[in-house]
């Protein structure tokens, strides 16, 4: 790789974005936009299913209402981390390499820093892009998303469709009908709000484990005379951390397994609620936006998904950071129902 101009942080943006790739699974359902300014307006338009009426010859056309539409301002939060290199760090060799290479001999300093400098941001870019799927993940479970540093942010999500199951419809209830269940969600929730029936179904690994064992499950599945689901995972998985498990209904069936460090709790924590489903529509228009990020030291204005620099500090230590400002916003929210069923 050649050198990056360490002092110029659109350098240091662009090489970031160009070198990262995500292995994420709510994230690629998203479309990326960037603005050029920290908040963002969103319009939600209300479509009702007018019909046209029937008339006389003899008559004009009723007059019909234009249906409206709501606009939401909202404010991403903000994201960043950023780290230090001392001497001692240069003294250390990093993983996969020989204490030789890292030797005067044979590296120079300045391609040892620059090498230093694209680990620490690619594992910086790494958390942002691990934070946006989780923020995914919660929004679509909760309808929200809770920052901890200001008030929390909620997505144009129908609070009916974020709820916990009856008793009697949980898949580990004795008599409940999961695949019923669902086929009720998909028709009543999601093709009346959403405009389309549901096409994919993400489970957190509980909530599958009592789909499998349920009797209505079982016995649906083993149906040998018509083919109405089939839980086959295929053998090439595209996406780290999912597992395709079939499809019943016409919709896809996905387990997430993908987990996150909580650092505040100290301990790993599943990506995906272990004890909910959540239903997605045909047409969910899943957006991931970007506030912009200022850059108080040249006075800019940038409008990126994630923004880098370096500076050195009394001449000593030399920091680098990388800050974005990332909030998924599920545009029809109608599309998305997440239920706790277990």
């Amino acid at each position: 790789m050649p050198l990056i101009n360490t002092s110029n942080p659109v350098e240091l943006s662009r090489a970031l974005v160009l070198a990262y790739r995500p292995q994420t699974f709510f994230r690629r359902m998203c479309r990326t936009v960037t603005h050029a300014t920290k908040s963002f307006l969103i319009d939600i338009e209300k479509k009702t299913r007018y019909i046209s009426p029937y008339i006389r010859d003899t008559e004009d056309g009723e007059t019909v209402a234009r249906d409206g539409y709501d606009t939401i301002t909202y404010t991403p939060p903000k994201t960043g981390t950023k780290r230090p290199v001392t001497p001692s760090d240069l003294e250390v060799r990093r993983p996969g390499q020989s204490i030789v290479v890292i030797s005067a001999d044979n590296a120079s300093e300045e391609s040892r820093i620059n090498g230093l400098i694209v680990e620490d941001l690619l594992d910086m870019q790494a958390y942002n892009e691990r934070r946006e799927e989780q923020q995914i993940a919660e929004i679509l479970s909760t309808g929200k998303v809770v920052t901890g540093v200001g008030a929390d942010i909620k997505a144009p999500i129908p609070d009916s469709h974020i709820f916990t199951a009856a008793a009697a419809d949980k898949f580990d209830a004795n008599g409940s009908d999961p695949i019923k269940w669902l086929r009720t969600q998909s028709r009543k929730k999601i093709s009346l709000s959403g405009g389309s029936s549901a096409r994919r179904c993400v489970f957190g690994g509980d909530a599958f484990d009592a789909f499998l064992d349920n009797a209505k499950v079982k016995e649906y599945l083993d149906n040998r005379r018509i083919v109405l689901g089939d839980v086959e995972p295929t053998k090439d998985q595209e996406i780290e951390g999912v597992t395709y498990q079939g499809r019943v209904c016409g919709i896809d069936l996905y387990t997430y397994d993908e987990y996150y460090f909580n650092d505040k709790e100290k301990k790993d924590q599943p990506m995906m609620p272990e004890d909910r489903i959540i239903l997605i529509g045909g047409n969910p228009r899943f957006e991931m936006h970007y506030g912009a990020v200022y850059d108080g030291a040249s006075g800019t204005v940038n409008q990126v998904q994630t923004y880098a620099w370096e500076w050195v500090e009394r001449g000593k230590t030399r920091w680098r950071e990388v800050e974005s400002h990332p909030l998924f916003v599920p545009v029809n929210g109608g599309s998305v129902v997440s239920a706790k069923v277990i």
